[in-house]
């Protein structure tokens, strides 16, 4: 799940209207239901990148969820740091969209951005117009034109792996029939596994979305093996683990899919407790 969409739980026409709209999200009534939202989210080991929550805007442009207002004050700081941040690491939210009217249009706006952040210790953005069910689809919100930071600046949107949204397709990786994919040789970092580090491993992954890119330039390390209903299961790890490899079935044998890692730098610590104390990874050879 790329993101969640949390929307205020206020009893008007203009909401009723955006929750028409997006076809999956969640009620809040104020703080403790984002928390009591969020953990059901985390024990369920759902996560999400992206984290919307929508309402009205109120005064200076603070979100309003539910009878909580959003605002510039320290007690809202401090309420993302000691109460909320726990539970947006669970998830492994990196980002919070604050998606009322015109919520990062004013300075005091951009300052309630800036406390959010300091308190989630995540990216905070508001929006510099008015927000309506026209900038939203089935999927959730849809008009990342319209964000800015604490600093008025539209997101930098640079992506160091090169994976753009319009040329994702919609295969998920629950939908791949594992394979072991194209030969490998002894002289490639092959690192077999039992299920459960496998299952650890795809648990760290953004299955929503796949990419195919063939010639993609990056050599795995390592290639994750492990067998499962008596074939073998093939994962590789790319680019200081932001992206894994996976194989199923024709057409997906040859290339295979590409799909997005949610916490590469999770990832890689995880893989230093299980795997490195074996033995060293062997270097690919050229």
């Amino acid at each position: 799940m790329p993101r969640l969409s949390l929307i205020s739980d206020s009893a008007d026409r203009e909401l009723d209207a955006v929750r028409r709209t997006v076809d999956s999200f969640d009620r809040i009534a104020g703080v403790d239901a984002l928390i009591s939202t969020l953990r059901a989210h985390a024990l369920r080991r759902m996560h999400a990148v992206t984290l919307d929550l929508i309402g009205h805007s109120r005064g200076h442009g603070f979100l309003v969820l539910g009878n909580w207002e959003l605002d510039d004050s320290p007690q809202t700081a401090a309420t993302f740091s000691e109460l909320v941040r726990p539970w947006l690491d669970a998830v492994g939210v990196r980002e919070l969209r604050l998606l009322g009217c015109s919520t990062g249009a004013s300075e005091r706006a951009r300052e309630a951005l800036r406390k959010i952040a300091l308190g989630a210790r995540r990216e905070v953005f508001g929006t510099r117009r008015y927000v309506s069910k026209r900038d939203y689809d089935g999927g959730g919100f849809v008009s990342d034109d319209i964000l800015v930071n604490a600093n008025g600046m539209a997101p930098d949107r640079r992506d160091p792996v090169g994976f753009l949204l319009g040329a994702a397709t919609a295969v998920p990786l629950a939908a791949l029939d594992l394979g072991a994919g194209p030969r490998l040789t002894n002289d490639q970092p092959l690192v077999p596994v039992n299920e459960a580090i496998a299952t650890a491993i795809i648990d760290f992954v953004d299955g929503a979305r796949s990419w195919v890119l063939p010639g993609l330039l990056a050599e795995p390390n390592p290639i994750v093996l492990w067998s499962e209903h008596n074939s073998i299961h093939r994962l590789e790890l790319l680019l200081d683990c932001q992206v894994v490899r996976a194989y199923g079935a024709y057409p997906d044998d040859e290339h295979g899919r590409l799909f997005r890692v949610r916490d590469p730098l999770g990832l890689s610590r995880y893989l230093d407790e299980v795997l490195r104390p074996r033995s060293a990874l062997r270097a690919r050879s050229t």
